[in-house]
């Protein structure tokens, strides 16, 4: 009963994907900044404040995008493909 009940609520938070995402990229950047220590960074920008929570967050951007455009390319297929 409660995966129900927590299914349904996730339900109403339908549509808030981007600012829910944008709230907890905010946290997580603040929390570096504040809390990471940068003395020990082996390249430049990695001394820059939120490189690591940006760099992740623009790398799954990738990723989604890539994979679309992948399947697109080929790798997708109509479900009557081998009714043909």
């Amino acid at each position: 009963m409660a995966v129900v009940n927590l299914l349904k609520n996730l339900g109403k938070w339908q549509g808030n994907g981007l600012p829910v995402t944008m709230i907890v990229t905010g946290l997580l950047l603040i929390f570096e900044t504040l809390f990471v220590d940068h003395g020990q960074a082996h390249t430049a920008p990695e001394k820059i404040p939120g490189f690591w929570s940006l760099f992740g967050f623009l790398s799954g951007i990738f990723i989604v995008f890539f994979s679309k455009w992948l399947g697109h390319l080929g790798l997708l297929k109509h479900e009557d493909y081998y009714d043909h």
